[in-house]
C-alpha cells in the first residue's frame, strides 16, 4: 500500500524503513522521487491558483 503524498516525506520514510528487502540506495532514490513529486504538486497548485485568480479578474472586466 502506497502512502498518500499529503502525509509528508517523514511518514513515507518510516513506511519504507518498515519494509523488508529494500536496499539503502533504493530507499534514497524512492525518497528523492517522492520529494520531487511533492514539490511538483505544490508548484502545480500554485500555478493553478494564479490561473484561477487571473480568470476571476477577467470575468470582472
Amino acid at each position: 500500500m502506497e502512502p498518500r503524498l499529503d502525509e509528508g516525506v517523514d511518514e513515507l520514510v518510516i513506511h519504507i524503513e518498515a519494509m523488508t528487502g529494500i536496499s539503502f540506495e533504493s530507499m534514497l532514490i524512492y525518497r528523492e522521487v517522492k520529494e520531487i513529486k511533492i514539490r511538483y504538486k505544490q508548484q502545480k497548485d500554485e500555478i493553478q491558483a494564479k490561473i484561477d485568480e487571473l480568470n476571476k479578474e477577467k470575468e470582472r472586466m
